[in-house]
């Protein structure tokens, strides 16, 4: 079964997505989408590592 990706609107609408999210979207929505897509996964990296790390200073390897 393949889930539905939401749409711009649905995102920007719904209340449980993070401010700085719906920010990102509604700036990056008119760049080149291979640009952001790009800049979205270098900063997904980049926060997923961050986590690791303070998880790890917190509770070990």
């Amino acid at each position: 079964m393949i889930s539905e990706r939401p749409s711009l609107e649905t995102l920007l609408n719904d209340p449980s997505v993070s401010y700085p999210l719906k920010a990102v979207l509604l700036v990056w929505w008119s760049r080149d989408p291979l640009d952001a897509a790009n800049d979205a996964a270098a900063l997904a990296t980049v926060m997923g590592d961050r986590a690791v790390s303070l998880l790890e200073q917190r509770h070990g390897p």
